[in-house]
């Protein structure tokens, strides 16, 4: 049995994502892989308890059978520990850690908003549990800025020693990749730093999909319920890029035109161009005219119907944390690609010892 903890410095890193890549490359080795996040960072109300997004994620994709508040005993919404000590906490997760790695090769342990913080009211850090758990720990950083990134690098080193397997330096600008392979990582290695890969930003993994965008919304689809997986790249309340099969939709005021993302290729001084339509939603709760939902149909564009007037609803979408979610399966493959590149997902894992 493996204890496997996977860590994050904050800053939208891609924590989710790596942990997601991690399991379903193991899974199709042919591992049995375990999952616990024991303290919630995306509290969501689900089952008749609160939850971490992230529990709800990993019990549907790895199909396990342990209830949610085993997953996740204690999600920041619910303060479940009380007046509970660190050790009663951290005797408590060792147990549970036990538990769920029974009949399991592997068990992902997924830590909190930040290794080196913690919630006042438990003072257990993601680094005092993975030591306290005996975990292997791969780490995830966004690479802001440089000195940044290898002060909390090394700060994470020194702490973590032996322990620390693997480091994925994410969401580098494209044109501070080269700086990042030919100084920053060599340097860190010369100090046994190490390093698992340095990857790109790619815009299509930061971009919302037309189910994450119904799930803030709690949305029912009105047509087009397959297409889930749809990136969003911005949105207006204009009728201008409405294609032309749906211009009986400029009679609807209630709405909101969500995009797909704009050509990389269109330059800033280029005139503006109409952007295809990844779906609309239709706020207020009212139900469109039979008409508009046929047109729609016909235009393959899918409807989703919302609570709330068009402001409350683009309010909610920009306050929304960004969070994964099994219909975001594409952007998983497409981090397993941006890892495969250089062999660095399996490297990664036989650093772990998970597969030769």
């Amino acid at each position: 049995m493996s204890f496997v903890f996977i860590g994050t410095t904050g800053d939208h890193a891609g924590h989710s994502l790596l942990t997601w890549t991690m399991a379903q490359r193991l899974v199709e080795e042919g591992l049995t892989v375990g999952f616990i996040k024991p303290f919630g960072s995306h509290p969501i109300h689900a089952q008749g308890l609160w939850t971490d997004q992230d529990a709800l994620l990993f019990k549907k994709v790895l199909k396990l059978c342990e209830p949610l508040d085993r997953l996740c005993p204690y999600p920041r919404s619910e303060g479940a520990w009380g007046k509970k000590s660190s050790d009663e906490i951290l005797n408590e997760i060792r147990s549970l850690v036990e538990e769920l790695s029974a009949k399991k090769d592997v068990l992902l342990i997924m830590g909190s908003e930040h290794i080196f913080f913690d919630d006042a009211s438990h003072g257990v850090s993601d680094i005092l549990l993975a030591l306290n758990v005996e975990a292997d720990f791969v780490l995830i950083d966004r690479f802001l800025k440089t000195q940044t990134s290898i002060y909390s690098i090394l700060s994470a080193s020194s702490l973590l020693k032996a322990k620390l397997k693997g480091i994925v330096l994410n969401r580098v600008q494209p044109d501070r990749l080269d700086m990042v392979r030919n100084e920053v990582i060599p340097s860190l290695a010369r100090q046994g730093i190490p390093i698992t890969a340095p990857i790109p930003e790619d815009p299509l993994l930061s971009y919302r999909t037309l189910g994450e965008i119904r799930n803030i919304l709690e949305g029912e689809f009105l047509w087009g319920g397959d297409d889930v997986e749809r990136c969003v790249g911005g949105m207006t309340v204009g009728s201008h890029d409405l294609p032309d099969g749906l211009m009986l939709l400029k009679r609807v005021y209630n709405k909101i035109i969500l995009l797909e993302p704009a050509p990389l290729e269109n330059g800033a001084d280029e005139a503006p161009i109409r952007r295809a339509v990844t779906g609309i939603l239709l706020t207020g709760e009212r139900r469109p005219a039979p008409q508009v939902l046929e047109a729609a149909k016909k235009a393959n564009i899918p409807l989703v119907l919302v609570r709330g007037d068009t402001f409350k609803a683009m309010e909610r979408l920009e306050h929304a944390t960004p969070t994964l979610s099994p219909d975001d399966e594409a952007k998983m493959h497409l981090f397993t690609d941006l890892l495969d590149k250089e062999g660095d997902l399996d490297g990664l894992l036989k650093s772990l010892g998970l597969i030769t």
